[in-house]
């Protein structure tokens, strides 16, 4: 499904490389963990997947396409991407937020509707007690959820996890951490999670 193969990304015409010589394959429905310290090219490698950085040498694929002649928003909107720090639209509502990827893809009002209530419900999140709220009047667990339900709403069958639960306390962190195994492997969700926690990963 995603392959690295003798991947490489600099940031100074070659000097330095921040990712070296880099071989992986992912296969449909794995949950891949990248560990590693700070700088040592784990999120850098997350973000090649779907160009938002694009490597200086080597090539990737997915579901055996070169994602190099994939449109990089095409190619993104593909793919679920959690962000580190959740980056949940704040003037938007919990179903907007989790609508964004399906709205432009060109879905229709009520698919949308469906689905966005779909995966709220995956995620523990009632679509009619918590659909209308806004991020700022949600735990952070809850903003979590949304971030990883909006991820999720195209039906993307890949989602790239940089550091997702890293926000929340211990508590928090390992209920989600678990509930989101259990979904991953239910929708058998090929699944690239970037830690620096040995505990996590």
């Amino acid at each position: 499904m995603i392959s690295l193969n003798q991947v490489c990304k600099s940031y100074d015409e070659g000097e330095t490389l921040a990712v070296d010589g880099v071989d992986l394959h992912i296969d449909e429905g794995e949950f891949l963990v990248l560990l590693g310290e700070s700088g040592c090219g784990k999120t850098t490698t997350l973000k090649m997947i779907n160009r938002l950085v694009d490597p200086t040498s080597g090539s990737i694929q997915i579901d055996g396409e070169d994602a190099s002649q994939i449109q990089p928003d095409l190619l993104r909107r593909r793919i679920g991407y959690v962000f580190q720090g959740i980056g949940l639209f704040p003037h938007l509502t919990v179903a907007e937020n989790a609508a964004c990827v399906p709205k432009l893809l060109g879905w229709d009002k009520e698919s949308i509707d469906l689905r966005v209530a779909e995966v709220l419900n995956l995620l523990g999140l009632d679509p009619n007690e918590f659909g209308s709220r806004f991020p700022r009047e949600l735990s952070g667990g809850q903003q979590q959820r949304v971030g990883v339900a909006r991820a999720m709403a195209a039906k993307q069958s890949i989602l790239l996890m940089d550091e997702p639960f890293g926000a929340l306390d211990p508590i928090t962190r390992s209920e989600i951490q678990d509930e989101f195994k259990n979904l991953q492997q239910r929708l058998n969700l090929t699944v690239v999670l970037v830690t620096h926690d040995m505990t996590e990963g």
